[in-house]
């Protein structure tokens, strides 16, 4: 089947058009002037505000923001050759430095006999062209053009006055003068004739300009069709022809050079007013009177596409004759865009689009199903077709001239073409699912990549090594320029490179694009391009070397998208080869609409390397001027600051990232992102003095940064201050010591509660122990007494009842005693011992009882005479008188039982030592005190039971056995009835014992 005819290319220059209006952020859509400060911004005088323009967000100078400021109606820019002047509707000038409006007066900086002042009739200051009223004034008055702050052109008629300081230099006289094609440019004054040619003067000589450039193209500059636009502010002129737009540069040797800067654009339409052209970045900006702002930027790269709608799919590509490209579908392109359907393109033996691969004998191999294909260089014919086990997926031929082919199922095939004997060969390699196949830069190394991970072969053993970290990895394609140096791209992974035996990943971009990378390819200048589908990137191979070598801490990734010339942002891997590369270094991309051209040389970059502001900041809700120090007050809830950085090629090549230190800090340094909207929120920082730095990568290569710091203090709290912490430590001085005291002063309360503890129980245990000890002594006593009393019974008891028993057993001795004195000594005997028995009785009775003895009032005389008639058969028997000298009427307070056993013993003891005598009772009175006087005439008591009865202290030890029981009785009872008992000799013989006790008066 003969070729198609080639059909021509297409060569004509696009532009990518963006349009802001008011919806976009303008703060209104009339554009008065466009011009750009020294730091890249765009200024655009507006109905509503003076605006700034980042290349994405506008920030606009108005009443709301500038105190002061009376009117934000914009009209008139001014030249200006130390800053930006823009005069509003009430003559308020707005000067503009370091980006900023810094000035708000009536005064230019220079230019001064520029500003119009409407009452004013002598001359029209232009505004530039197109200007609404510079033809109207012209006809009245002259109309001036300002060359430099002190000289300019005024222009009357046909008369051109040159004004230096107020005074005419010379004139310059013009027949048929349109003051609408006349312009200054470079100091120079020009003038456009309607023929196209262009007039420049030398002071008052003419001289003819040359025209140079694109202009001389433009059929309608030939039939005349041209009207000039004048930027005075930006010192720039431009003609403006049937939807073409050319920038006038004034050269030397009586030149003018064009260059195109628009087309397709109807200017009338859109009805431009103001024109700027950013020449390094081939972009041109275009202020509407209506419409707003148009954006106009000079494409870089080239499509190539067929006339079949459904072919402008493509995947693998080979070189082909006549410096060509061609794609397995079998169309060709050539370098300058025509392009060729060649005879396999059509029919049964068409290629499927994903593999293709040209052998050193010019014959191109593909795949169709399981076939290997074969075709003839001029892509005529199948030379050759092989019958694989299993489906191809990939198809590459090495450079020693085998072409290798991969598939579903383990294993690799391989045919030798420079071999007599090409037959196909298998090498048992452990790789299935293979997607890509290329050939190291040391022999006998073949990597191969799979839907599962990366493997390296060794030939020609088939011995395969899995790489480590990329076991589940889709290997989109592989790239190998120098030896233990491999890239690999894979599907949702992003890009690695595996080097001295170490996979490292690489950094994706900022957004994520290079996730799912299709291919590398190397340029000539070092630089590596790279497929996704999300647009194109281009990296510095040696950045990504140095950040996998740890020398390197972010990559800066050049960003293209289709604003650059690419029909879709998608292009298309999966396929093998991946890209194709002329031999001089020209690049053609697959996509998912046609063949993506460039000459990666020409491709101009525009960098982020402009300086960071600060926009405004806002504390709390409330908005204030930018600075680079700020303070906030404490317990601030939110402080927001907004940020920009002039650049007006694609916004995702300009990545912020910012960083909050405080003073003191020794933490890692960590960079967090900024918003889309460019703004950095803060909230409830402590005190203390902080840094925002703010940085942005502005460039390939190390540390390529461009960085802003804004410091703010955070305002100490009032407890956080230095006489609140004194004062705080004054106060927790105090309370220490307060607490001290109080804590010293419980300390002392419990030692004396402790004290008063001990004290008591010091108390309770000596009242124990002298009641332990007087119990002690009071048994011991007892135990004396008892032995006493023992020995008393002994001989009270005893001694009668032996006689008794002597004088009744009828001993020879008892016959001497008559019998009445038999009775007589045996009724005092037993009469003694009944009273014996009786008085024991009541001591064991007061022994066992407790508590105080009930006490009443005695009759002492009758107790006395009836204890007395008791003892009277006694007496009267031993011939005692009995004699009882109590007066009648005494009394005395005791117990009356006690007192009584007390008295019968006293009386008793009397009689019993006395014989043939008597025994008197007597009382004596002395004050509250009666004292009984029991005496008799009897032997009287041994002196040692005197001494031991007149010792009240004495313990019972002292006494002997001559101390009758009667008296121990009576010594028992004194404390009970609270009396007291004396002995003493009597005048002239026996004893006198005087009890003392309380007396009773009625």
């Amino acid at each position: 089947m003969p070729a198609t005819p080639s059909l021509p290319a297409d060569t004509a220059i696009y532009y990518a058009v963006r349009h802001f209006t008011d919806e976009d952020g303008l703060p209104q859509n009339s554009i008065k002037g466009i011009v750009p400060d020294k730091n890249g911004f765009l200024w655009l005088p507006t109905e509503n505000g003076l605006t700034r323009f980042d290349g994405s967000y506008f920030f606009n100078f108005s009443t709301d923001n500038l105190p002061g400021l009376k009117s934000s109606r914009m009209g008139r820019t001014y030249p200006s050759d130390t800053a930006i002047a823009v005069e509003n509707d009430i003559g308020e000038i707005l000067t503009v430095t370091q980006s900023r409006v810094k000035h708000i007066g009536r005064t230019m900086p220079g230019y001064e006999y520029q500003r119009y002042k409407a009452s004013n009739k002598d001359y029209y200051p232009i505004r530039g062209w197109p200007d609404d009223y510079g033809a109207h004034f012209a006809k009245i008055c002259p109309v001036v053009m300002p060359q430099t702050s002190e000289t300019y052109f005024s222009v009357y008629r046909d008369t051109i006055s040159h004004i230096n300081k107020g005074k005419t230099d010379y004139r310059i006289v013009q027949p048929q003068l349109d003051l609408l094609r006349l312009f200054v440019c470079d100091s120079r004054l020009f003038y456009l004739n309607k023929d196209g040619h262009i007039i420049g003067w030398h002071k008052d000589q003419p001289m003819k300009i040359t025209l140079t450039g694109d202009l001389l193209s433009d059929t309608a500059f030939s039939k005349c069709k041209m009207e000039l636009y004048w930027n005075l502010a930006a010192r720039q002129v431009f003609v403006y022809t049937d939807r073409a737009c050319y920038l006038l540069q004034p050269q030397a040797h009586g030149r003018m050079h064009s260059v195109m800067v628009a087309k397709d654009f109807d200017m009338h339409q859109a009805y431009i007013t103001a024109v700027y052209y950013d020449q390094a970045n081939r972009r041109v900006f275009l202020g509407s009177s209506t419409k707003g702002l148009y954006i106009y930027t000079r494409q870089q790269f080239t499509v190539r596409k067929s006339d079949a709608s459904e072919e402008e799919v493509f995947y693998a590509q080979a070189p082909f004759s006549g410096n060509a490209v061609i794609t397995a579908t079998g169309l060709s392109f050539g370098k300058n865009g025509k392009y060729n359907w060649l005879p396999l393109s059509y029919g049964e033996d068409t290629l499927e689009k994903y593999a293709l691969a040209r052998d050193q004998q010019g014959r191109y191999w593909g795949r169709k199903g399981f076939s290997l294909v074969g075709v003839s260089p001029d892509f005529s014919k199948v030379v050759r077709k092989i019958e694989l086990p299993y489906l191809i997926g990939t198809v590459y031929a090495g450079p020693n001239g085998n072409i290798w082919v991969g598939g579903q199922f383990p294993g690799l095939y391989y045919l030798n073409t420079t071999s007599p004997d090409d037959t196909l060969q298998f090498l048992p390699a452990k790789v299935e699912d293979v997607t890509y196949i290329k050939e190291g830069q040391l022999p006998g190394l073949l990597w191969v990549g799979t839907s599962k991970g990366l493997y390296r072969v060794h030939l020609p053993s088939g011995r395969t090594d899995t790489i480590r970290g990329l076991e589940q990895g889709n290997i989109r394609s592989i790239y190998v320029p120098r030896q233990k140096e491999v890239w690999i791209t894979t599907y949702n992974k992003g890009v690695f490179l595996y080097r001295n035996d170490r996979l490292v990943a690489l950094p994706l971009d900022g957004q994520r694009y290079m996730i799912t990378t299709h291919c590398i390819t190397e340029d000539y200048e070092g630089y590596f391009w790279l497929t996704t589908n999300k647009g194109l990137f281009r990296v510095r191979r040696q950045d990504m070397l140095d950040y996998a070598d740890g020398k390197q801490r972010d990559v800066f990734y050049y960003y293209f998208g289709k604003d650059q010339g690419f029909n879709t942002n998608e292009f298309n891997g999966g396929c093998q080869p991946c890209a194709f590369k002329y031999e001089n270094g020209d690049i053609s991309l697959p996509s998912l609409d046609g063949l993506v051209q460039f000459t990666p040389s020409a491709v101009r970059m525009e960098m982020p390397d402009q300086k960071i502001f600060v926009d405004w900041m806002e504390h709390n809700l409330k908005q204030t001027a930018a600075d680079d120090h700020f303070e906030l007050p404490n317990g601030f809830k939110t402080f927001r600051l907004h940020i920009s950085s002039p650049y007006f090629g694609d916004q995702r090549n300009l990545y912020f990232y910012y960083s909050l230190d405080k003073d003191g800090w020794q933490e890692e340094e960590i960079w967090l992102p900024v918003n889309s909207d460019r703004t950095i929120t803060l909230s409830s920082l402590p005190s203390g003095d902080y840094s925002i730095r703010v940085r942005k990568l502005k460039g390939f290569g190390k540390d390529q940064y461009i960085e802003k710091v804004i410091r703010i203090r955070v305002q100490e709290a009032f407890y956080e201050k230095g006489w609140f912490r004194l004062a705080a430590l004054f106060a927790l001085i105090c309370l220490v010591i307060l607490i001290y005291k109080i804590r010293v002063r419980h300390i002392q309360e419990q030692n004396k509660l402790l004290e008063l503890k001990v004290h008591n129980r010091t108390e309770k245990l000596e009242e124990t122990m002298a009641i332990l000890q007087e119990s002690d002594e009071q048994l011991r006593k007892q135990g004396l007494m008892h032995k006493h009393l023992l020995t008393a019974i002994t001989h009270d008891i005893k001694t009668p009842l032996r006689f008794l028993l002597r004088v009744n057993n009828n001993d020879p001795s008892s016959d001497r005693l008559k019998e009445e004195e038999i009775k007589t000594v045996t009724y005092e005997s037993l009469y003694r011992m009944h009273y014996l028995v009786d008085n024991l009785i009541h001591y064991m009775r007061t022994t066992y009882q407790t508590g105080e003895f009930s006490e009443e009032v005695i009759d002492l005389p009758w107790l006395v005479e009836e204890k007395m008639a008791i003892f009277k058969p006694v007496s009267d028997s031993k011939r005692i008188q009995l004699m009882n000298h109590v007066p009648p009427g005494t009394t005395v307070v005791a117990n009356k039982l006690l007192l009584t056993v007390i008295l019968h013993n006293l009386l008793d003891n009397a009689v019993k030592y006395t014989v043939h005598g008597s025994v008197t009772v007597t009382v004596e009175k002395s004050g509250d005190l009666l004292t009984i006087h029991v005496s008799d005439t009897g032997s009287g008591m041994p002196q040692a039971v005197v001494d031991w009865m007149n010792q009240p202290e004495n313990d019972g030890t002292g006494h002997s056995i001559s101390t009758g029981i009667g008296l121990i009785l009576i010594r028992e009872l004194l404390p009970a009835i609270h009396g007291r008992l004396t002995a003493r000799p009597g005048k002239e013989r026996g004893t006198i014992l005087s009890l003392q006790l309380r007396r009773y008066d009625w």
